[in-house]
């Protein structure tokens, strides 16, 4: 039961994303009318918006589940160590998400004169 639990959650998390992210649902027996496509800049900006919420959540449950394993390792040097590394991994990961939109900024500046604001 245990090792579906965190599965759960993330599967959980994904499915209220676009809710929490501020689209709202479609009325019920309404088509949504067919909008213009942006230019191919929009579309990566709204692609790497979209991974980067994704990145961030995974983060924090992350977090919170190596938190909990630290608090249930019981003084287990290597239970303390595993959830050690796990923390480490999810502030990584949250590190290398903030520098490629840093990253996006700083090469838009170089090479459109302008940064692309997000």
């Amino acid at each position: 039961m245990k090792k579906y639990i965190l599965p759960f959650l993330a599967i959980a998390f994904l499915m209220i994303a676009p809710i929490s992210f501020g689209q709202e649902p479609f009325p019920i027996g309404e088509i949504p009318a067919a909008t213009e496509v942006g230019s191919i800049w929009d579309i990566l900006i709204n692609a790497l918006n979209w991974f980067f919420n994704i990145v961030i959540i995974l983060a924090a449950i992350m977090i919170v589940y190596a938190g909990f394993r630290y608090v249930t390792a019981a003084g287990n040097p290597d239970a303390t160590k595993a959830a050690m590394n796990t923390l480490v991994y999810a502030l990584i990961g949250v590190a290398i998400a903030l520098l490629a939109k840093g990253l996006i900024y700083i090469v838009s500046q170089f090479i459109i004169g302008t940064g692309i604001s997000f």
